[in-house]
């Protein structure tokens, strides 16, 4: 009754918190209440230990011996022994119906945990939040590979690519969700987002765009062009402001395009970015 492990663990009063309620909000955490003098939990925790280990990391078992943890056994409740219930999100989210065997201990768990699927693609997001995008690649092209129909974990992995440079992985993906006859609107941004990185490789780079425009200052169109090719090069900063230049200074269709291409540029700079939130928001004041 004493095994411990990453994945199993024997709270507190003072760790509760921390174990299962701040837990469960990143990964499921079963709780199982027992006591030294209840035979039926010595038959159970064991089985749970085992599945624990097993499932590796898919949930985290946490043990709470009722006698000496009272008050957290009348928090939930618990008026009879072995009491496990699993815990998402700081909350309750399904109980165990009495002492199972171990098929239906296994049928229970899989009742609430992520597949391993869901699990790599959490990974894979959290990782590309942290900018770790060679890890959340793996990940995410994990998560495609157990679970091929979901088209979620494919535009997710077809963002990470692009964020590599890898183009022409990415563009392999938006053509094979092509083929359903639509595209997410997100996987539109990404097909918008290589055909303007197919646009500035084909008209020099930055380079070629600077050069043109220093030849034509007052070319507005020559200014998109250049901040297309900055933010493909990821220097956004400069790529916004030049935009929002054109907006403000000019009425004509060329506004609409400028428009345009900053929208391509705030989608290159990612959903979560606090920076392209900003420009949105001073784009939405220039246009109206």
């Amino acid at each position: 009754m004493s095994q411990e492990s990453q994945w199993i663990r024997t709270t507190t009063t003072e760790t509760f918190r921390k174990d299962v309620v701040e837990q469960s909000m990143s990964c499921p955490v079963v709780v199982d209440f027992w006591a030294e003098w209840c035979g039926p939990c010595k038959q159970l925790m064991p089985l749970l230990e085992k599945l624990a280990t097993e499932f590796d990391g898919r949930f985290i078992l946490v043990k709470i011996n009722v006698d000496e943890l009272p008050e957290i056994a009348g928090a939930f409740g618990v008026q009879s022994i072995p009491f496990v219930i699993a815990m998402i999100d700081g909350q309750p989210a399904s109980q165990l119906p009495g002492v199972q065997p171990e098929p239906q201990l296994r049928e229970w768990l899989e009742s609430f945990l992520p597949s391993p699927a869901v699990e790599a693609y959490n990974a894979g997001l959290a990782q590309e939040g942290d900018g770790e995008l060679d890890a959340a690649e793996a990940s995410l092209r994990s998560a495609v590979e157990l679970e091929e129909n979901a088209p979620q974990f494919s535009i997710a992995h077809a963002r990470v690519l692009l964020s590599l440079d890898r183009e022409q992985e990415c563009r392999e993906i938006i053509d094979r969700l092509e083929t359903r006859g639509f595209l997410e609107p997100e996987a539109e941004e990404l097909k918008e987002q290589l055909a303007l990185r197919e646009n500035v490789e084909e008209s020099g780079g930055t380079a070629a765009a600077r050069q043109a425009l220093q030849a034509d200052p007052n070319d507005l169109e020559l200014q998109i062009r250049l901040a297309e090719a900055l933010c493909v090069d990821k220097r956004f900063d400069a790529a916004c402001e030049m935009l929002l230049t054109v907006i403000a200074n000019d009425r004509t269709e060329v506004r609409d395009k400028a428009k345009e291409a900053m929208v391509a540029v705030l989608s290159a700079m990612g959903p979560k970015s606090q920076q392209a939130s900003d420009y949105r928001r001073r784009l939405a004041t220039a246009f109206y």
